[in-house]
């Protein structure tokens, strides 16, 4: 026998997931020949201007979207978007969109017409998720009010759109100012907070570039009750503070259910991360015996799908001020790992969100204590 050496590289799949969070794809109908059926990607940079040359731009509404969205995601904001022809379909977009890069999620700038459009919507990102391994959301919109509307005609045909559907990876925002969709989208975006953080957040500032309030069938804006009430029916709206200038966001409210864990925006967002990064730790697992039921091989693929959620729970800095992390810090009951039989494991991760209040009561009353008792 001759004595042998024998190298080779190993690959331990070590390395950090490539990060999606914060890009969005837009899809929805121009004018401009130029950018249809074709992927554009845009930065903070982009001089969108230039891309939309022709003269209808003004009301372009893929243009106005665009343009809101690139105001409000501010320093390093970069976005794909698919122009679509009159007749052409969303669908069809994304999946071409989705050949090219990854997304956190879809901003569908034509309105929706009525329910079914909506599901439809939904039963494409369960497909996307289950086809692709592609965890998404999407943001929607339905129309302005017309010139036969009243504001109470308004608001019954809007909350009849959504009423009883049951979508959490869809938000649906009313077209009240005409570019809604788009500041929203931005503000999803913004990197001086996290995805942890909800659009409600004021310290993030107030909306930028939002478009004149549309006009009912009388000539008038919307009353701020209809903000309430599109807020209490699950829409995503804007919303001022009395005495503050300026208009905010509310909740990112989504079509969950009333029970659901999924109703705000933030929620979904942090656990869609954590799937996209727990897919990927997965992957090398599959028929590797080192996954096995030992004490040690517990250990360490706990500690490996423990991974992602530390990163996540690390605390932050953006722009000198402190954040905390994306979750709360994982205990050990976060990852558990059940031996179904000999060629099935089934994994269960948990992770917990990091609250923030948003009904906030102060009382303020006087204190005669020191004056009763002859205190100076």
């Amino acid at each position: 026998m001759l004595g042998t050496v024998s190298v080779s590289s190993k690959n331990g799949y070590q390395n950090t997931v490539n990060e999606i969070e914060r890009r969005f794809v837009f899809i929805g109908k121009t004018a401009e020949a130029a950018l249809q059926n074709t992927v554009t990607h845009l930065n903070a940079r982009s001089d969108i201007d230039a891309l939309f040359k022709g003269k209808g731009k003004a009301t372009d509404t893929l243009y106005n979207t665009l343009v809101a969205a690139q105001l409000n995601g501010k320093t390093n904001w970069s976005a794909s978007f698919v122009g679509l022809t009159s007749d052409g379909n969303w669908a069809s977009a994304l999946m071409l969109a989705n050949t090219l890069l990854s997304y956190e999620a879809v901003v569908l700038i034509d309105p929706m017409a009525n329910k079914a459009a909506i599901e439809a919507v939904s039963a494409e990102m369960a497909s996307i998720e289950s086809k692709q391994a592609r965890y998404m959301f999407a943001m929607t919109c339905i129309a302005p009010v017309t010139t036969k509307q009243s504001w109470s005609e308004y608001e019954s045909a809007a909350v009849g759109i959504i009423t009883g559907i049951n979508a959490p990876r869809i938000m649906c925002v009313p077209t009240l100012f005409g570019n809604d969709i788009g500041v929203l989208a931005g503000r999803l975006c913004d990197r001086s907070v996290t995805i942890a953080d909800s659009p409600m957040r004021v310290k993030t500032g107030a909306l930028l570039g939002l478009g004149p309030s549309a006009l009912d069938k009388n000539s008038q804006p919307f009353p701020e009750t209809l903000l309430a009430v599109l807020d209490t029916n699950r829409f995503s709206v804007p919303q001022t503070y009395p005495g503050e200038q300026g208009w905010y966001w509310a909740d990112g409210n989504t079509l969950d259910i009333e029970t659901g864990d999924f109703k705000v925006i933030e929620y979904l967002r942090i656990v869609l991360k954590a799937c996209r990064n727990v897919y990927k730790i997965a992957l090398p697992t599959i028929a590797d015996r080192a996954l096995n039921s030992s004490p040690q091989s517990i250990a360490r693929n706990k500690a490996l799908y423990m991974k992602p959620l530390l990163q996540m729970a690390t605390p932050v800095k953006i722009n000198n001020a402190s954040f905390p992390g994306e979750i709360e810090p994982p205990k050990e009951s976060a990852v558990e790992i059940n031996w179904v039989t000999d060629k099935k494991t089934e994994i269960y991760i948990s992770i917990r969100p990091i609250g923030c209040q948003k009904d906030i009561n102060i009382g303020v009353g006087i204190d005669l204590s020191k004056a009763e008792q002859g205190e100076n």
